[in-house]
């Protein structure tokens, strides 16, 4: 009960509270909602993959699990969303939608801060998010937009839109600084350090934004079959994979919490820069953040004999 009310208190009720904020003030102030989601992938994003990477000190061992496990988990999401997407015949645009919402999951404004409450801010378990965070920024803003993307679109243009995205060239220029063994002058590094403390905010605001404008008819099967998936299938997957591998301690537990966080903000946003069901990814990541209260103290609960 204590655990539940920590991450009742610490976590989700923080969260609720900045995506009300972003609510209240899109009913009141009217903000462009279209400029506000650029903000999110063209600023604030890039902003936290760059500093992330830049200040990241593991071994390469350590990189290849994490990217081997969550890689694994993130493949195993889409392929069971595209497959139950399509045996229950939804739209190619919902598929989409419904597959983003399963692959993505909310590995930065709830990750991070549920990884620092859980493990009291051990470094091995805040590096293991860091870079699940990372995966997930990355896929997210490549293949997840490529997804959103094509929901209403071609495979070529959807590609040409993945391609304007930073994400990628963000990620290829602090790979050479860190290989180059360059040292970021503070002129460049204390600016993405401002952006990049602004991403949590910044993305619950536009979330709040975006739930102020939807309609509120709920594709109630959809909706908690996505939720039920995200929530409870992934992190079993995970502890098959993580068992499998013989993996245990802290390493083991956080890369299991770190897949079991609801669907991610992103997918939202991306619905909407894309016009892609951009109403049904909000409900989704509204539905599973209030859900996962109950499956994050259970996966909590069952991993902490790990």
């Amino acid at each position: 009960m204590a655990m539940f009310l920590h991450i009742l208190t610490d976590i989700i009720l923080p969260i609720l509270v900045l995506a009300l904020v972003g609510f209240v003030a899109q009913k009141l102030l009217h903000f462009d909602i279209r400029t506000l989601i650029r903000l999110n992938l063209y600023l604030f994003v890039p902003a936290v993959l760059f500093v992330k990477v830049y200040r990241a000190e593991v071994s390469l061992a350590f990189v290849g699990i994490v990217f081997g496990v969550v890689t694994a988990v993130v493949l195993a999401m889409w392929g069971l969303g595209e497959g139950v997407s399509r045996l229950l015949g939804i739209p190619r645009g919902r598929r989409k939608a419904f597959t983003n919402s399963l692959t993505f999951f909310n590995s930065g404004n709830f990750g991070i801060p549920l990884s620092e409450l859980v493990f009291a801010a051990n470094p091995l378990a805040a590096t293991v998010q860091i870079f699940i965070m990372l995966i997930q920024n990355v896929t997210g803003n490549t293949f997840g937009a490529f997804q959103a993307s094509s929901g209403n679109s071609g495979g070529r243009q959807a590609m040409k839109n993945v391609l304007k995205l930073p994400a990628l060239y963000v990620l290829a220029v602090v790979a050479v600084v860190k290989a180059a063994g360059l040292t970021m002058p503070p002129i460049v590094l204390m600016p993405l350090d401002y952006l990049s403390a602004g991403f949590v905010a910044m993305a619950l605001v536009t979330l709040g934004a975006q739930l102020a404008e939807i309609r509120f008819d709920f594709h109630v099967r959809d909706i908690l079959l996505s939720c039920l998936i995200r929530l409870a299938v992934a992190p079993a997957l995970c502890y098959g994979i993580v068992a499998a591998l013989g993996l245990h301690g802290i390493l083991a537990q956080s890369l299991i919490l770190g897949v079991s966080t609801p669907t991610a903000v992103n997918t939202a946003i991306l619905a909407r820069e894309y016009e892609n069901e951009h109403e049904y990814a909000s409900q989704i990541v509204l539905v599973s953040t209030l859900l996962s209260v109950v499956s994050i103290s259970v996966v909590i609960y069952l991993t902490s004999g790990l």
